[in-house]
């Protein structure tokens, strides 16, 4: 009889971008999450959004203000009222899907300072974790990338 050994690699890979590294307080601060499936098999899972919130269920969120201190979740009163969808998902092997996550719907990046995300996975053999990117959020009005009196269109 054979048995199958396991892989040591993960079956999956995470990459995590940001459009704007600088956003002006009380923004919403979002990433861009590609998730690979690096094996070769497809994956299926189902993903819990919350309303208002819409951020995967697969993944969680490592968030860390300029001190290195985890910054506090978000409170929303009557949460456990929150209404929501499942969405179940095929990742085909060797896909990837890229998808924007609200860091900031359930983190309060509110206040002006550098913060520090990573996202991960729980897998039952692996944690796998993103590379780290910086958000630098800035007091209203201050964006440094902007001159007085600049219009910038998206």
């Amino acid at each position: 009889m054979l048995f199958a050994k396991q892989s040591n690699n993960p079956p999956f890979k995470i990459a995590i971008t940001t459009e704007s590294p600088t956003v002006v307080a009380e923004s919403d601060v979002s990433i861009k999450v590609s998730l690979t499936n690096t094996s070769n098999q497809d994956v299926n899972e189902g993903v819990m959004y919350k309303d208002g919130i819409n951020l995967d269920s697969t993944l969680r969120s490592d968030v860390r203000n300029e001190h290195g201190k985890l910054v506090p979740k978000r409170t929303y009163p009557h949460e456990e009222l929150r209404t929501g969808s499942v969405i179940f998902r095929t990742i085909r092997a060797g896909q990837t899907l890229t998808q924007e996550q609200r860091v900031s719907s359930l983190y309060d990046m509110r206040k002006p300072g550098k913060y520090t995300i990573q996202v991960w996975k729980r897998n039952p053999d692996y944690d796998i974790k993103s590379n780290i990117v910086t958000v630098t959020v800035t007091p209203n009005g201050k964006d440094p990338a902007r001159k007085s009196g600049e219009v910038r269109y998206q």
